[in-house]
């Protein structure tokens, strides 16, 4: 397959950090691992068991599968042997992706120029995770079924399904199933924590990865609805995360350090054109023109839709933390932040306290912002769930709703960890959780995507934007 524009970009940086790493090893080395508990009480959830074992998740991206469940009920299988149907009506092929290790926005781009077709031809109902092994439905216009089947990618397979006509809507899912292998102390007792969940549900609060890999996209989203552009951009190029190794923990910094001095800033961030590449397209548009920072932010008007989200999300985590910290009853369905009326009582007093109850206004200046009076349910209990424990931790199974979250479930049974560097306990044996769940093997995918479905411990450094 000829190479992609973000493939071409990773290399780019892959260059220069092997350069880095061969002189000076210890600037890619892995900070302490991070308290997930701390995470969470950054991201609002401040009401769940201290008493939760812990469990380590996603150390090989096979240790998180997730199906999508399409809207008549059927799951999108990761192993298939299904025969193509075929059709006089070829307008549109069906097409099961499977996705290994890689964003969805990278996956769009490689298809859309592997497929050689433009940005409206590929339909798709959802986004998967990235650092996982994943499944979902496509619908292809002008796309054959032999091009499809002659996709040649390390992250990409697509298994044509049948022709036909029509197209995916994003939203065209009933959800997804999760079969998640958690790592931890077999013989912690986990059960009092399932059962409850079976018979309660659990509290549907939006988890870490709403929030971006360094946890500040609420942050951002707070100082865009407070109308300080320079605010967030000062946020967005200089603040580290969590999770960074002192390269990219002191590439933040010196951004931060030389805000203002585009040239200079874009100088530093070009040797890091994958990571870096939406801030090098903001800063392009700010060496430009200086003054107009609302049209260079709106540049990249995905992540400020998302940073603005992400602040919705912390509202709402915080109002459920609020309920369940004074023991009060969870309501049904609770409505989300930003209602074309103003402020609901449910956020009045937080965004006052933040400066952000004039955000009807403010988000005026932004049209691809939109308001709309939507809830969302408050406790979600999971169908079809089952765990099975085995030696290194426990595999767990179930099926959630869309615009549900598998790490909100978990965090609700485990103290989540997850990421670099890996802690002591963890055991790294690697584990077929379909063979544990007697439900086959991965060992056909495995064998196809040998190259990315490595420990996350073993992948090089270079790889890291892949999973992000």
């Amino acid at each position: 397959m000829k190479e992609s524009a973000s493939q071409a970009l990773l290399k780019a940086e892959q260059e220069t950090v092997s350069a880095i790493r061969s002189t000076h090893p210890e600037r890619l080395d892995r900070p302490a691992p991070t308290d997930p508990e701390k995470i969470l009480g950054e991201i609002g959830v401040t009401f769940l068991s201290p008493r939760r074992p812990s469990g380590y998740i996603r150390l090989f991206p096979q240790d998180f599968i997730v199906e999508e469940v399409l809207l008549d009920g059927t799951v999108v299988p990761i192993v298939s042997s299904e025969k193509f149907k075929d059709s006089e009506d070829c307008r549109t092929l069906w097409a099961d992706l499977i996705k290994v290790a890689l964003p969805w926005p990278h996956a769009q781009a490689d298809l859309l120029e592997s497929l050689d077709v433009e940005g409206g031809k590929i339909g798709h109902a959802g986004i998967k995770d990235a650092f996982a092994v994943t499944s979902q439905r496509l619908s292809l216009r002008g796309v054959k079924k032999e091009h499809a089947e002659a996709l040649s990618h390390p992250h990409l397979m697509l298994r044509p399904v049948k022709h036909g006509s029509g197209a995916l809507q994003p939203g065209d899912l009933a959800g997804n199933r999760f079969t998640i292998f958690v790592r931890g102390d077999a013989n912690a007792n986990i059960e009092p924590f399932m059962k409850n969940i079976a018979s309660r549900g659990f509290v549907n609060y939006y988890g870490p990865q709403r929030f971006g890999t360094r946890i500040i996209s609420h942050r951002l989203g707070q100082k865009i609805l407070q109308n300080d552009i320079g605010g967030a951009l000062r946020v967005y190029f200089g603040e580290p995360g969590p999770f960074d190794v002192p390269l990219y923990r002191d590439l933040r910094l010196s951004l931060g350090e030389a805000y203002g001095d585009w040239e200079t800033m874009l100088r530093l961030a070009r040797h890091f054109p994958f990571t870096l590449r939406d801030e090098i397209t903001v800063l392009e548009a700010l060496e430009r023109d200086p003054l107009k920072t609302r049209a260079a932010i709106s540049l990249i008007k995905d992540q400020v839709k998302m940073w603005v989200y992400a602040y919705a999300s912390w509202l709402v985590n915080r109002h459920f933390s609020r309920i369940a910290e004074v023991g009060g009853e969870m309501p049904e369905t609770l409505p989300l932040p930003f209602s074309p009326r103003g402020p609901l009582p449910e956020y009045r007093e937080l965004m006052a306290y933040d400066r952000t109850d004039n955000y009807l206004e403010t988000m005026k200046l932004y049209p691809y912002l939109q308001v709309s009076d939507r809830s969302i349910q408050s406790l979600i209990v999971p169908e079809a769930f089952q765990w099975r424990a085995v030696p290194e931790g426990w595999v767990v199974r179930f099926v959630l709703p869309k615009g549900a979250y598998a790490t909100s479930y978990l965090s609700h049974i485990f103290q989540v960890h997850e990421g670099m560097p890996i802690p002591e306990w963890v055991k790294l044996e690697e584990v077929d959780s379909f063979n544990a769940l007697g439900e086959g093997s991965m060992e056909e995918i495995k064998n196809r995507f040998a190259k990315v479905m490595v420990r996350r411990d073993l992948r090089n450094e270079e790889n890291k934007g892949e999973d992000e």
